[in-house]
């Protein structure tokens, strides 16, 4: 079975993303970097066929998309210098890992981290704020694949899903940023000039593949 492609500005959007977080479908969804494969972060079943389809290991966590940054506080916990790094950065280009809250999902936690993203994307601003539903996601790629820009070749890869939402997309990954450790550190990606005060660790690369 094909998936079901809806513009962005489509007026059924809405109720085609509520129906997919509701009945255990896959999500491919536009943000402002890449392409995002995910679905209800609560759903094992998604999680499962998520993982499949990537040929991603189980177990790894997934980050967790939020479309407000005023709804990190309820997945994590958050500190002073957290809530100030949040107010500069997002809605943005970012992935911030911060000490999870006991409502945030097993998916997108490890070792008590977890990883948030709020996209500065229409979808998110618009759609999923009025649902104020959160999604897990991943970027669209098979694992250890470069991410995937075209719809022509998401199409193509992820034809088993079933929803994918049309809209324009940035041309590369999240730059991701540890705010669980002083100072805070920059695991993968860069910062414009005039962020780099929030972080004076060094860069240290890791598995950012996993989120």
């Amino acid at each position: 079975m094909s998936p079901r492609i809806v513009p962005l500005d489509d007026p059924s959007l809405s109720r085609s993303i509520e129906a997919a977080l509701e009945t255990g479908q896959t999500i491919v969804f536009p943000t402002d970097t890449v392409y995002g494969i995910g679905g209800n972060p609560w759903d094992e079943g998604v999680l499962d066929r998520v993982c499949r389809l990537k040929n991603r290991p189980q177990g790894r966590p997934f980050t967790l998309h939020l479309p407000t940054a005023a709804g990190i506080e309820r997945f994590a916990r958050l500190d002073e210098a957290a809530r100030s790094a949040i107010a500069r950065l997002l809605p943005g280009p970012y992935t911030l890992l911060l000490h999870a809250s006991s409502a945030a999902p097993p998916s997108a936690v490890q070792d008590g981290v977890i990883g948030i993203r709020v996209p500065d994307h229409p979808l998110f601003r618009g759609t999923l704020a009025d649902l104020d539903r959160p999604l897990f996601g991943t970027s669209a790629n098979r694992s250890g694949e470069p991410a995937i820009t075209e719809i022509d070749e998401i199409i193509e890869r992820f034809n088993s899903v079933d929803l994918i939402i049309l809209g324009r997309v940035g041309t590369g990954e999240s730059a991701i940023l540890d705010l669980t450790v002083e100072p805070p550190r920059l695991v993968r990606g860069s910062l414009p000039h005039e962020r780099l005060d929030l972080f004076s660790g060094e860069k240290e690369e890791g598995d950012a593949g996993n989120r």
